[in-house]
């Protein structure tokens, strides 16, 4: 069963693509190109008084029904880890702003958010 953990906190995306980068709060600045492969950053904070394992950042486009997700990482108890994900956008994806849920979690806590992803 999942806990919703306020706790875990994404504070930052920065978004890049190679050779160009943006930086925002669950905003993109620049958008995402079809059949390129686009790069989230997430940094993820751990206040809790005990080590989070296995936590992993996943991109849902509900849309597109496109997922991505980063490598599973552990974050020690009050610190903080930047996840990285890698994100190809296929090519026939028509350009438009996308509803996308960043989950941020392991099996026992998760956090979300919901942004729009730019695709040209």
């Amino acid at each position: 069963m999942k806990k919703k953990a306020s706790i875990i906190l994404l504070l930052i995306i920065a978004i890049s693509f190679v050779n160009s980068h943006s930086l925002g709060r669950f905003l993109i600045e620049e958008p995402f190109k079809r059949g390129s492969i686009g790069t989230a950053y997430v940094t993820i904070r751990n206040n809790f008084n005990t080590k989070l394992e296995d936590v992993n950042v996943k991109f849902y486009i509900y849309d597109l029904g496109l997922m991505f997700s980063s490598v599973p990482n552990d974050v020690s108890k009050n610190d903080h880890i930047t996840q990285r994900v890698f994100m190809p956008i296929p090519r026939n994806v028509r350009p438009g702003n996308y509803l996308t849920k960043i989950t941020v979690g392991n099996d026992h806590y998760e956090d979300n958010q919901h942004i729009y992803l730019r695709i040209v």
